[in-house]
């Protein structure tokens, strides 16, 4: 995708301080740890450029105004940066503590530090084995498709580098665990409001993305039954539109006692055709509908918080739910969690 301007001071700002580090010290690792995800602007500056990347072509002025306000809403920029170097950091210091003295820092599909940068930077220091460890943690062409490919076009460049893969977030014991253990949180802060619905959310994509490959559901639907196992929750079923508690919902859910819950879909994009669904709009209209006094928004599609997370649970959908009197709570990521670190590090040293 296009690149408006290649901004070579973002990049230094954003140099991995290990390898960095390394290379001032003569020292010539032969091995490093990469953290990929799929990026987001550092500022409100960066918010039209990084929409060029993203969508390989100048975004409208209209557009790029509207995205602006979101950021700002949240803070002016994507909190993804700060927690993927956070996970970095703590990663690097458990592969130390295991006896692996491997830099460790990531990198980005769509904006600064860009994979192909942050890739030669390596080279240059002298290292020919990169550990890739990816922060999507499900199988989508839009964010580990894209990542691969970013990989793929840096290391055409660079003779002898070895990319070896680490498994997805989705396959962790420790991931599910750590969700399961936020949507408990969530349903707990609403403790006192009967009823109350669980829905479970992750992103949306367009079902065209799908045609070759349904890894993306499929995987989420594993990690689902993981995260319901380890709440006692009513198993999996599908709802067919006709229940009074979720009217005109069709959606993988279950709305027994002890606790309903349902599945949507969030986020989604503006490329014309259907999407997946249901949509979460729907469901909180139809959870307002049937009568539900409390909801839990409980993503469980994502690792870290992003725009997503973020800005449509944090401030749209809470504000709905709060204009339409209804008590809501948002369950925690996994974000730099401790357990889930200490799983990829495990994960990591079986790659080393």
């Amino acid at each position: 995708m296009g690149e408006s301007h290649n901004g070579g001071d973002k990049t230094a700002e954003h140099a991995p301080v290990s390898v960095a580090e390394a290379t001032a010290g003569g020292t010539k690792p032969g091995t490093a740890v990469l953290l990929t995800g799929y990026g987001g602007p550092d500022c409100l500056d960066s918010v039209a450029p990084f929409m060029c990347n993203l969508m390989g072509r100048e975004p409208d002025s209209e557009l790029v105004d509207e995205v602006k306000k979101r950021y700002l809403t949240i803070g002016g920029c994507s909190p993804t940066l700060s927690i993927a170097q956070s996970v970095a950091v703590g990663l690097e210091h458990r592969l130390v503590e295991r006896g692996h003295a491997v830099p460790v820092t990531f990198a980005m599909r769509y904006w600064h530090p860009f994979i192909g940068d942050v890739l030669k930077m390596m080279y240059e220091a002298g290292i020919r084995t990169v550990v890739t460890v990816s922060l999507s943690p499900y199988e989508s062409a839009i964010a580990t498709g894209a990542v691969r490919s970013a990989i793929d076009e840096a290391v055409a460049e660079l003779p002898d580098m070895k990319i070896v893969d680490t498994p997805l977030l989705h396959t962790v014991d420790a991931f599910s665990a750590i969700l399961a253990a936020h949507v408990a949180t969530a349903l707990y802060e609403i403790k006192d409001v009967t009823p109350k619905l669980a829905v479970l959310t992750a992103h949306s994509l367009p079902l065209s993305e799908m045609e070759a490959d349904d890894s993306y559901v499929s995987q989420l639907m594993g990690v689902l039954d993981n995260v319901l196992a380890g709440l006692q929750m009513p198993v999996r079923d599908e709802l067919d539109g006709s229940d009074p508690q979720l009217p005109g919902i069709e959606a993988w859910g279950n709305l027994r006692d002890p606790q309903p819950w349902v599945f949507a879909y969030q986020s989604k994009g503006r490329k014309p055709g259907p999407w997946l669904g249901p949509d979460l709009d729907s469901v909180l209209d139809a959870a307002v509908a049937g009568g539900f006094k409390g909801v839990a928004l409980c993503p469980i599609g994502f690792a870290l918080d992003n725009m997503e997370t973020v800005y449509d649970l944090d401030v749209v959908a809470a504000d709905y739910l709060v204009k339409q009197d209804l008590e809501y709570a948002r369950s925690a990521l996994p974000d730099d969690d401790p357990l889930l670190l200490d799983a990829i590090a495990e994960m990591v040293e079986g790659r080393l």
